[in-house]
């Protein structure tokens, strides 16, 4: 078993996330099923995300750290026409974001390439908008990336940066607490949260606003659950003793709560601009 330094230290470990966590779309696409299967909003997440900023009409936008291209898939029917470039420290996943979005109409897929957001190829002052969808907490170095993202927007340029609050997915971060010794869950406010974004960001703009997306969740398949924690950190490291004892716990967790369990969501983003 990894040590408490090592194991804090996965979430920013460049070859552990471009060889083991994101390689390929299969572990995000674990998480993401939990959300898409049991999150309930009155504005699903993407197109809330979406609503959060003026879009520039033909604007350039970088995407930085764009998974599967999820996002985009989602809402480009509800943008102006854009010229995108993406940008993820995975070969796997840069090349699926870039097959999803070639399809894509109303956006024209500028550049798609592997990077370190913290070391940005772009010139100053290339950019509209800059999105950073649940990804700052995986960057070793926050404010320096915030000062690589505000070098690259233009003047009245906007980043979106979404996260999560502490209390996201608690029910989730508990059971793999309760047997398998630990939960990734719980170090993502410390590097880039709601409650510690703002100071980061402050760093490098002016005007810096968090937004929390009003949703609810309430998983009724234990299998789900168990799917999402294999997926994490926690879950690769864990022995067939312990998925055999995690699967137990979660299934006498949905057995006690009468087959339904409730899930806190705490995910939103921030909307930084420079000011003057």
């Amino acid at each position: 078993m990894w040590p408490v330094t090592r194991r804090e230290g996965l979430g920013t470990d460049p070859e552990y996330l471009r060889q083991r966590q994101y390689r390929d779309p299969t572990n995000l696409n674990a998480r993401i099923a939990l959300h898409a299967k049991y999150s309930r909003a009155d504005e699903p997440w993407y197109p809330w995300l979406a609503s959060r900023i003026e879009w520039p009409e033909g604007g350039d936008v970088l995407d930085v750290g764009c998974g599967t291209g999820a996002l985009w898939v989602a809402i480009a029917p509800l943008l102006p026409h854009l010229r995108l470039t993406l940008t993820d420290l995975s070969d796997g996943m840069v090349e699926a974001a870039a097959d999803a979005v070639a399809a894509l109409d109303g956006v024209d897929l500028v550049g798609a390439l592997p990077c370190d957001v913290q070391e940005l190829p772009f010139p100053d002052e290339s950019f509209d908008v800059v999105v950073a969808n649940h990804m700052l907490y995986h960057v070793p170095d926050p404010a320096r990336a915030a000062a690589g993202l505000a070098r690259v927007l233009r003047p009245g340029g906007v980043l979106m940066a979404a996260t999560n609050g502490p209390r996201h997915l608690d029910a989730v971060a508990d059971l793999s607490r309760q047997v398998l010794g630990w939960s990734p869950l719980d170090l993502v406010d410390r590097r880039f949260g709601s409650t510690s974004g703002a100071s980061i960001l402050g760093t490098a703009f002016g005007s810096v606003e968090w937004q929390l997306h009003p949703a609810t969740m309430l998983c009724t398949d234990p299998g789900d659950v168990v799917a999402f924690i294999a997926s994490t950190a926690a879950g690769q490291e864990a022995s067939p003793e312990q998925h055999r004892a995690l699967r137990d716990a979660v299934e006498a967790r949905f057995r006690d709560a009468g087959g339904a369990v409730p899930v806190t969501i705490e995910s939103g983003c921030f909307v930084a601009r420079q000011v003057g």
